[in-house]
């Protein structure tokens, strides 16, 4: 049994401090391929550049894009799960339905938004839309943590 990649990736933001801290945590939780896309003001000018030198000292992949779509045409990926609020998407994170995904070899991109609400209602159908059930107002740094902790967590059982 192959296993696949977990690539996460911050889409939307305009703090420097989020930029750093999303990237700080994805690879403290394990994750070697991250994409920042449509960063603005000074995420784009400082906090990017910051995050490419944390994910370089880690040997970890680092992609600046602009858009979604140009990373779903670069990575390729066989599933896709976008987090945002309950009010948006109607799916709670499966982890066992990723993991399972993961273990049959298949890549899986994890997009989370970095303003409120994040993503929207285009972005979101490029793939499934899902939230942290009775845990709603996580944000971005939340949620990749919770999602990566959870993810890793079930990798490791297997």
């Amino acid at each position: 049994m192959s296993s696949g990649k977990i690539i996460v990736q911050l889409h939307n933001f305009s703090s420097i401090n989020h930029c750093r801290e999303f990237v700080k945590i994805a690879l403290n939780l394990g994750a070697r391929d991250i994409i920042l896309s449509k960063a603005t003001g000074t995420a784009a000018t400082t906090g990017v550049p910051i995050a490419q030198k944390l994910a370089h000292a880690q040997g970890a992949n680092l992609l600046y894009l602009q858009s979604i779509e140009d990373s779903i045409e670069l990575v390729n990926p066989d599933e896709i799960f976008l987090f945002i609020k309950k009010p948006f998407s109607k799916e709670i994170f499966d982890v066992q339905k990723i993991t399972k995904s993961y273990s049959e070899g298949k890549n899986i991109l994890l997009i989370f938004g970095g303003s409120e609400p994040g993503l929207t209602k285009q972005e979101l159908e490029k793939g499934t839309a899902v939230y942290f059930d009775k845990l709603n107002e996580l944000g971005c740094l939340g949620e990749v943590t919770l999602a990566l902790y959870l993810l890793r967590k079930e990798i490791e059982k297997d």
